[in-house]
């Protein structure tokens, strides 16, 4: 009996620790469910609730159809920045016009715009006051966290992280209030362009339209035999689909060498372009000089070429370089494409990814490429690239000053 007793008690002590430790970790599983749902409730909360009233006068800067630095829109917006805003830093209202005639107004009045900001603003908010019903007016809140400010605090210097949050928001005209539809992430928030909603809010637009705007369409086809001696290019321009589910530009260059009748393919696409891209003879010119031994361009402070034909690497043989980005301060960049002996044309990915502007100064004596670009609002930057014995780049000046 006193075994017995003994082996009842070891059990029911040993039962009695299996019953505290479920029930510890049954209380540690509540809290743990407890904050979840708190944290799942209080997201739900941001989500629904606007972080303020996007119409608020305060945050207004007028009405506009070109979407800064980042993208070119295709419809009317407005937006608000301001990163010492203890309130909220970024947001932007766009609206997206729901039928295609409407559509094609404002993408004629952005061809065809002309006038002042001020003037600007106030045309196109009277026109879209006719009628606000016509379109689906979307705000975009990006929180703080995903504002890049390393190259400094100001609008020009500010830039989106990578796989940055977007909160999207509709505005209901008849109840007046704004209505949360989704978050979403994205690499580059392209969300100027009206394909950018399409995509991500099919339900809000007639099958028609989105199907139609997802077509890898040709939308132009151009020819420039003037700019190389030898060669003659062909342009066929069509817009596909990004990852993000915006519309990018594909350039299919066709070189055709007048002396062999030879004809070389390439397939570019630019990282990013505000304008359709045009390689004629009016946007396109020619640095190629076997005479002078120093050139000069003006090309990081224009609005740049598209095209340019020029010897980058000091071999004597025509080269070009093709406009790859839109929007930065310091002027277009561009990729860079170097002709070999056998007549090809091959992408120089160094010039391309490192040096990228378009050289002020092209020394053939000393084989160096000199950059001169406006960073941030008050200085400039200078860099000065040279050509080694074995083909190679290598940057061997670099300076920083503030413009006088």
């Amino acid at each position: 009996m006193v075994i017995r007793y003994s082996k009842l008690k070891q059990n029911s002590q040993i039962i009695l620790v299996f019953l505290l430790i479920i029930s510890c970790n049954g209380q540690v599983m509540n809290k743990k469910k407890q904050v979840l749902n708190e944290d799942k409730k209080q997201t739900k909360i941001i989500n629904e609730k606007p972080p303020v009233d996007f119409f608020d006068q305060k945050y207004f800067n007028g009405y506009m159809i070109s979407f800064g630095d980042e993208d070119v829109s295709e419809h009317p917006y407005r937006y608000y920045y301001n990163y010492n805003d203890k309130e909220i830093q970024w947001f932007a209202i766009s609206y997206v016009p729901k039928d295609i005639s409407l559509q094609k107004y404002w993408v004629n009045y952005l061809q065809g715009s002309n006038s002042d900001e001020m003037a600007q603003s106030s045309i196109i908010e009277k026109t879209i006051n006719k009628d606000l019903s016509s379109y689906n007016i979307f705000a975009i809140y990006i929180p703080k966290k995903y504002l890049d400010i390393s190259n400094g605090e100001s609008e020009e210097a500010m830039f989106f992280k990578n796989n940055t949050e977007l909160y999207f928001y509709l505005y209901n005209t008849i109840e007046n209030k704004w209505k949360f539809l989704k978050k979403a992430q994205t690499k580059t928030p392209l969300i100027g362009q009206r394909d950018f909603f399409y995509k991500l809010f099919p339900e809000l637009f007639s099958s028609y339209k989105v199907s139609n705007l997802s077509e890898n369409k040709t939308i132009d086809k151009t020819e420039n035999s003037t700019l190389f001696k030898n060669f003659i290019f062909k342009f066929s321009i069509s817009k596909i689909e990004d990852e993000d589910g915006g519309e990018i530009q594909k350039i299919k260059i066709n070189l055709k060498n007048n002396e062999t009748n030879k004809i070389q393919e390439i397939n570019f696409t630019p990282k990013l372009l505000m304008t359709q891209f045009d390689g004629n003879p009016p946007n396109s010119i020619s640095y190629f000089d076997k005479e002078q031994s120093i050139i000069k361009s003006y090309q990081e402070i224009e609005s740049g070429r598209m095209l340019i034909a020029l010897d980058v690497n000091f071999d004597g043989l025509e080269d070009f370089a093709i406009i790859n980005y839109q929007g930065s301060n310091g002027g277009p960049q561009y990729a860079y494409y170097v002709q070999k002996s056998n007549k090809q044309f091959v992408l120089d990915s160094y010039l391309t990814e490192n040096v990228r502007f378009f050289p002020f100064e092209i020394n053939k004596n000393k084989k160096t490429l000199t950059i001169v670009h406006p960073s941030g609002c008050c200085q400039i930057q200078t860099y000065k690239f040279q050509i080694q014995s074995n083909g190679e780049w290598k940057n061997i000046y670099s300076n920083l000053e503030n413009i006088k």
